[in-house]
């Protein structure tokens, strides 16, 4: 029987990225996300959303861009799988908890009043292109 782990959200950071690294030297980035669904309308007419909280881990190159271009706050599309883990606290009491390890992302956003264009170095589009 076949089996498929694989998550794909868009999501707004929920607090600064926090960059790690192993002994061997690989990049560690963990952060989460919270992830609004729409759920209806209220009695008012108004909206309601249901938000989910999502921890996400990511490695190598990945923890390092995340790391220096994403704040808390900002836009992320991600693909990943889920991970269940488990561990002792330091009073010894067993915790668990399921996160996201991250495959892939795009930034939908960036911080501060740049535009993805200006950060990726490309020109924008009433510039004269050289090529």
């Amino acid at each position: 029987m076949a089996n498929l782990n694989r998550v794909m959200l868009i999501g707004n950071l929920t607090r600064d990225p926090e960059l790690r690294y192993t002994p061997a030297g690989l990049g560690v980035a963990s952060f989460g996300i919270a992830v609004n669904t729409p759920i209806g309308k209220d009695d008012e007419g108004n909206r309601k959303t249901e938000t989910l909280f999502v921890d996400v881990v990511a490695f190598g190159k990945q923890a390092e861009v995340i790391a220096e271009y994403l704040r808390k706050g900002s836009l992320i599309y991600l693909e990943g799988r889920l991970r269940y883990r488990t561990w002792e606290d330091a009073s010894g009491n067993k915790r668990s908890k399921h996160e996201i390890v991250l495959n892939n992302f795009q930034f939908l956003n960036t911080r501060g009043k740049e535009s993805p264009q200006e950060v990726a170095g490309i020109p924008e589009e009433d510039e004269d292109i050289p090529f």
